[in-house]
């Protein structure tokens, strides 16, 4: 898919169904950061945009997903009573949305084909 804008929204709504998914842990710290690139995702496909501002924002979403203490560190689990864990309700999808938002910010980066 060469066409940015699509690109583009098709982040967007990757952000959207993370971002929804999220909000069934009211203690996740990541959703706002989240839902502040979805609102810059917003504002590039309302006002226009450049590679280097998709560039931009393609950084701000990857960011979090690398070190110690990172998203890919976050679980969508809840301490159950007997001290076990369970994932919480509706996050059943998490891995793959997370990776959908990871796989179509990086998209906004790549320039050109590989050989």
């Amino acid at each position: 898919m060469n066409n940015r804008r699509e690109q583009l929204e098709t982040l967007h709504a990757h952000l959207g169904e993370l971002i929804a998914v999220l909000a069934q842990d009211p203690a996740c710290q990541w959703r706002a950061h989240f839902a502040a690139c979805q609102q810059r995702a917003a504002s590039l496909l309302n006002l226009g945009f450049t590679q280097s501002e998709l560039n931009e924002l393609s950084g701000s979403v990857n960011h979090v997903y690398g070190g110690s203490g990172s998203f890919n560190d976050y679980a969508p689990v809840r301490a159950k009573a007997d001290g076990t864990f369970s994932v919480i309700t509706g996050m059943d999808g998490f891995s793959k949305l997370s990776s959908n938002v990871y796989a179509s910010a990086l998209a906004l980066r790549v320039v050109g084909e590989a050989p």
